[in-house]
């Protein structure tokens, strides 16, 4: 046999040979479920192509790259739908839990000096009505409180009753319908009441002083309002 034919089986030979080890690699890859370099060594080591390898790998490479940043997408959409949700849920929540809160004011009877007291709070800045009587020794005011205008809903009234300049002594109560629903004495300590209203009632204050006060003049101040819940 010439050395032609010798050389043409063993290049035969070669290829077979590649063939069979590709086919070999492929089969324990299935039956492993090796990865994409374990597959790519064999092929490479069978074939004697280092740059097979290296495609391989750079491919592999592109695509778990590709995969990760899916993965970073997905779970950054993830995160940003959590975060959402979570504030959404905080907001209805503080939502619910803060009462409706209404002003009165003064819409018969004894006139007060009403004016607006200011808080900040945060960036915001929150005003109420604040209605300071004038009362002297043996002096009586009566005023109707009302003015909320919105459909009908039971609630309660919050009422406090303040004297800032002397230490006098204040006799009051608050009516509803003709009922007193509160009442109480203030001298120089700052007192609070609260009493069932619907949004559609008006609710009466009177606030008189004995004849034997001690102060001349005291100024008594009064914050009123109404909360329903939502």
């Amino acid at each position: 046999m010439s050395w032609e034919w010798l050389e043409r089986l063993s290049w035969i030979a070669g290829i077979v040979s590649a063939l069979v080890a590709v086919g070999t690699a492929w089969a324990a890859y299935r039956a492993a479920k090796g990865t994409t370099r374990d597959l790519a060594l064999l092929i490479a080591a069978a074939t004697d192509n280092p740059e097979l390898l290296e495609k391989l790998e750079a491919a592999a490479r592109q695509r778990a790259e590709t995969v990760r940043r899916r993965l970073r997408t997905v779970v950054a959409a993830a995160g940003n739908s959590a975060v959402f949700v979570f504030l959404a849920g905080g907001l209805g929540v503080l939502f619910a839990v803060i009462p409706d809160y209404a002003d009165t004011e003064a819409v018969g009877g004894s006139a007060p000096r009403t004016w607006q007291e200011c808080a900040a709070v945060d960036e915001a800045t929150v005003c109420t009505p604040v209605h300071d009587y004038e009362l002297f020794r043996s002096q009586q005011a009566e005023t109707l409180f009302g003015g909320v205008h919105r459909p009908s809903k039971q609630g309660t009234g919050r009422l406090s009753v303040e004297l800032p300049d002397c230490k006098a002594e204040v006799r009051w109560h608050v009516s509803v319908g003709g009922a007193v629903v509160a009442e109480a004495v203030s001298r120089d300590d700052l007192v609070k009441v609260e009493f069932p209203i619907a949004s559609d009632q008006a609710y009466t204050f009177v606030a008189e002083r004995p004849a034997d006060d001690g102060c001349p003049k005291t100024t008594v101040r009064v914050r009123t309002g109404i909360t329903f819940d939502r």
